[in-house]
């Protein structure tokens, strides 16, 4: 999951009734979001319970001119509303929606997860093996295998891998391939991916197998000539040295590596990599890796998490590098990785290179040769625009004010009385800009500190659900459209339970929950309180954020019956941030965007809940029985047994009430018309920023092909 200062609270969701499913909704807001739109709301609307096929993306959905068959262009500017502004571009150490979404144009990752179908594809490896691990007994010194009809010693065909036997790392023998496994407990191994150490097809009998781990081989094949962008920070011999490096297995092993530095500050990622204690450089362009168990989400965490790392700027080891230290310890190196100045002007292998970073804004411009001409390596996606400008105004109403003054080209956040009764309506807006709308897998909420006296106690939190009327509040602020949120699954996803109904609006209960478990006005103050701690709750959100603002404010009138005093705090996002990551704080409030489906550890494992860890796991959850199903959630790969675990998970979870739980809305959005290309994916952002384009060749830049790019036009 990844981190967004977004419609937090303004991402609520559903109808005002508790129906069983999310079908519930105000038919006049319907009505309304479909007549804004001029397109019907089921068309967008999020998927239910079970496999529904994703809905097919249509072109330029909202736009007046929607399937006029123009022809794209390449080159121009975009200018992009960015809420938050990351501190860098480097995704181990920053876990930011934002630095996420700008790395989908200015880099790559090993695989990429389609954007239409979810699947995961090739991207800068051209192909992906996935094999299966037979453990060999440890007392079996030779083990004899049947090769074509004969017995012969197989010892030279097996693998060393470091395990995880419980008591530490062990080296196990390992043989891996295609694994068909007999009647008789024997199993047979063919060999499956380059460099493997099968020479060929073998037969393992069942008293020399300890057991077969499925899935848990990943190898990759790179792509030959992808390019590392030039450093913009290297000058002199510097540059020259860095000039021209492509990625290579090198690259994937210590980008792999640097996981298990605990001086890098990737603790929010870490857990996905310490599941993976080998990796093998086969060649130049082939690397290895190998799980320590059969892991659900061992794809998704190589092929999409894994930030891959330029070694001749990141790696002291590597002679390459401008800074090469071979005796560097893991401190400096750790160093080098977290305060890198190629954070922020970063060197990738994406079509856009990061060429400024400034307190408002990011530009991006094509990638190119010395001849000017696009050097990303997949020119069939290598973008339209020639810059990409991501505008950074922090405050909603300043970055709708930059929308109608032409200084933005997109703009994500419009408030509903913008949408449906405001700005939007009149005729200069229709005349310069148009409006839609989509789901992303994000879910709002308020989370809990509970370590805080006040809040570890579960009779408080579910108090305040009590006392809240989100029903009222979805009406209210949103016209009905959305949903409920119960857990931490994307309401969008087919894992997501349905069947856990939100607690009701009933302030009687909630007062009632808070006196039975200690908690009244003692000393006359108007504020309820136990063992001398008084329920004063801190609500922690991001400046800028009116959504947070609004929510904070409905959350001091609900709870002021109950004795509970909730004050509002906003500050810059890279304080709150450090203020949330060191559990200084009782609420904060934000949102998450998820995958439609992936590995919870890092937001709900005990581990990551530890006081002195700073992980997603910010409200602290520490409970066996979560970990329990953590664990047998990443483990099983059958998808329908993983599915009824992640519907008792989400349960489990929503009756703990680490966060208040909130709302899934439609994001609701203005694009100048020029903008053409928009096509809505689930998976957030949302859109694909490098499918986007002009039609008309009077604006500055455009050109027919997609030679010769690189000009900004002034």
């Amino acid at each position: 999951s990844i981190l967004i200062n977004d419609e937090a609270p303004r991402t609520p969701g559903p109808a005002s009734m508790n129906l069983p499913h999310p079908t519930r909704r105000s038919q006049r807001a319907l009505e309304l979001l479909a007549a804004a739109s001029l397109v019907g709301f089921a068309a967008a609307a999020p998927a239910q319970d079970g496999d529904s096929p994703l809905r097919p993306p249509v072109l330029d959905e909202f736009h007046p001119k929607k399937g006029d068959g123009a022809k794209p262009l390449y080159g121009g500017r975009v200018i992009v509303h960015l809420p938050s502004l990351p501190k860098n571009m480097n995704y181990v150490v920053e876990n930011s929606a934002y630095t996420r979404n700008c790395l989908y144009e200015c880099h790559e990752t090993l695989l990429l997860q389609d954007w239409w179908t979810t699947e995961y594809v090739p991207n800068a490896a051209r192909v992906f093996h996935v094999e299966d691990l037979v453990i060999l007994m440890p007392e079996a010194p030779v083990v004899e295998c049947e090769v074509e009809g004969e017995v012969v010693q197989c010892e030279v065909q097996a693998e060393v891998v470091r395990r995880d036997g419980g008591e530490g790392n062990r080296a196990v023998r390992a043989v891996y391939g295609a694994v068909t496994m007999a009647a008789d407990g024997s199993v047979s191994v063919s060999p499956a991916s380059p460099g493997s150490a099968l020479a060929a097809a073998v037969t393992i009998p069942a008293s020399s197998v300890e057991r077969v781990e499925r899935g848990s081989v990943f190898t990759f094949e790179l792509n030959e000539g992808v390019r590392w962008q030039q450093s913009r920070i290297f000058e002199g011999e510097a540059a020259k040295k860095t000039a021209g490096q492509t990625l290579d297995a090198d690259d994937i092993h210590f980008s792999w590596s640097i996981y298990s530095n605990m001086g890098v500050n990737c603790d929010e990622k870490r857990f996905q990599f310490e599941k993976f204690p080998t990796c093998e450089i086969v060649d130049d362009l082939t690397v290895r890796f190998f799980c320590d168990q059969q892991d659900a989400f061992a794809l998704s965490a190589l092929g999409t998490s894994m930030t891959l790392l330029a070694s001749h700027v990141y790696n002291l080891e590597d002679p390459d590098n401008p800074d090469h230290d071979p005796t560097a310890s893991s401190a400096k190196q750790a160093e080098h990785i977290n305060d890198n100045e190629h954070n922020k002007l970063w060197v990738g292998i994406g079509p856009y290179q990061v060429t400024a970073w400034e307190q408002d804004l990011i530009e991006a411009q094509r990638f190119v040769d010395e001849d000017g001409e696009p050097a990303y390596f997949d020119l069939d996606n290598a973008g339209y625009f020639d810059t990409i400008r991501w505008r950074h105004i922090s405050n909603d109403e300043q970055a709708m004010l930059a929308l109608l003054n032409d200084e933005l080209d997109y703009f994500g956040r419009v408030k509903s009385e913008d949408y449906f009764e405001g700005r939007t309506l009149s005729d200069d807006f229709k005349e310069r800009f148009y409006k839609g709308y989509f789901y992303t897998p994000y879910y709002g909420y308020t989370g809990w500190n509970l370590y805080s006296p006040k809040l570890k106690d579960l009779a408080v939190r579910k108090a305040i659900a009590h006392a809240f009327n989100a029903d009222e509040y979805l009406k209210n602020q949103y016209k009905g459209l959305g949903y409920r949120v119960t857990g931490p699954v994307p309401f969008t996803s087919p894992f997501y339970n349905h069947d856990v109904e939100p607690l009701e609006y009933d302030p009687e209960e909630a007062l009632f929950m808070l006196e039975d478990a200690g908690w009244y006005d003692r000393d006359g103050d108007g504020i309820a309180d136990k063992d001398g701690v008084s329920l004063e709750i801190e609500f922690l959100y991001p400046g800028g954020n009116d959504a947070s603002k609004l929510m904070g404010r409905a959350l001091q009138d609900a709870c002021k019956g109950l004795g509970i005093d909730i004050t509002l705090e906003t500050m810059e996002w890279a304080t709150f941030l450090e203020r949330m990551k060191s559990r200084d704080f009782d609420a904060v409030n934000l949102a998450w965007i998820p995958e439609l489906e992936s590995d919870p550890e890092q937001l709900w494992h005990s581990k990551w809940g530890a006081y002195d860890k700073k992980s997603s796991n910010n409200s602290g959850l520490q409970d066996e029985e979560i970990d329990g199903l953590i664990e047998a959630i990443q483990t099983e790969v059958d998808r329908e047994k993983r599915k009824a675990l992640w519907r008792e998970f989400h349960a489990e979870i929503y009756e703990r009430q680490p966060y208040l739980f909130m709302f899934n809305v439609p994001r609701k959005y203005a694009a100048a018309k020029k903008v053409r290309g928009i096509k809505h994916t689930p998976i957030n952002p949302g859109y694909v920023l490098r499918d986007w384009y002009y039609v008309d060749p009077s604006i500055p830049g455009t050109r027919a092909t997609l030679q010769k790019g690189g000009s900004d036009p002034k």
